[in-house]
């Protein structure tokens, strides 16, 4: 949603970039969730683990691609 409401290719770029740090963010915390806790079902977690790095990959893309086109 904040993407969407990117002001400026800048600020389009800044919000994709936090998104991105989130998203790693994000990732960091379900590791270390997956290491002390043993989460219910293993597939579920693998499953969330895939969707981040997913989704990581493709707000770099994203981003690779923005910066590109802002030339």
């Amino acid at each position: 949603g904040e993407v969407e409401a990117a002001e400026s290719r800048r600020d389009f770029l800044h919000k994709l970039r936090i998104c991105l740090k989130e998203l790693r963010e994000t990732k960091r915390w379900l590791r270390l969730v997956g290491r002390v806790k043993k989460l219910g079902s293993p597939a579920n977690f693998v499953t969330c683990l895939n969707e981040v790095e997913e989704l990581i990959r493709i707000f770099v893309a994203s981003i690779r691609t923005a910066e590109k086109n802002a030339r």
